[in-house]
């Protein structure tokens, strides 16, 4: 895979559990904020982890990973920015 996609995912990682971690911050007095963050913060260390994988990576370099994974990106962030 090329680099700069492979870059492109960890950044959106990094996006989900920064996002997450926020999240958790701003309604930490919510009772089911610990299972919402982890919800969030959860795939994104996943997506981190599968750019290192040889066979993750390349499932990740055709269109259909592609898709998939910013489906689900943007899943997770809109599921963050309306709790």
């Amino acid at each position: 895979m090329n680099s700069l996609i492979r870059n492109n995912y960890r950044m959106g990682g990094y996006l989900l559990i920064a996002t997450g971690l926020i999240n958790w911050q701003y309604q930490n007095a919510d009772s089911g904020i610990v299972l919402r963050t982890a919800l969030i913060v959860l795939p994104g260390v996943l997506i981190i982890i599968a750019t290192f994988i040889k066979s993750l990576d390349k499932f990740l370099a055709n269109k259909t990973g592609m898709w998939l994974l910013v489906a689900v990106g943007l899943a997770l962030v809109a599921l963050a920015l309306t709790n």
